[in-house]
């Protein structure tokens, strides 16, 4: 893998990571969320697009972690094509939470189809696409 598709690979861990953190430390997660997206972020997530890095973080740190008392990314059959200053990644994922109130663990996969883009502060992500298998 080269240097470049390893940076790529660690910033979507530190996004799942401060995704997964977001349900017990929000000021953790949102530090951890800083500088993780480019000024003209979007996400789709299957309900609508947010636009931005405030609101991607706020989506995770308020309307997710607010149903989960903890959560647990995981991510698989990474495919990292990188085309100079810009790339795209591509990996199954497969989420474990419990929620709150006794509502019992609840389990999500799907795929998510992500773009990035390097700056002087190095990788970001531009765009997360995001399908749910149910």
């Amino acid at each position: 893998m080269s240097n470049d598709a390893t940076a790529i690979a660690n910033l979507k861990a530190r996004y799942c990571l401060a995704a997964d953190t977001s349900t017990n430390d929000e000021s953790e997660a949102r530090a951890m969320f800083d500088g993780v997206f480019t000024d003209d972020f979007v996400g789709d997530y299957g309900f609508g697009t947010m636009e931005g890095p405030q609101a991607i973080t706020d989506f995770m740190c308020k309307a997710i972690s607010a149903g989960s008392e903890w959560m647990i990314h995981m991510l698989g059959s990474p495919r990292i094509v990188v085309d100079g200053n810009s790339a795209t990644g591509d990996w199954t994922i497969h989420v474990e939470s419990r929620r709150r109130e006794g509502a019992g663990l609840m389990t999500v996969v799907g795929r998510y189809s992500d773009t990035f883009r390097k700056t002087s502060q190095g990788w970001k992500i531009a765009s997360i696409t995001f399908q749910r298998y149910e």
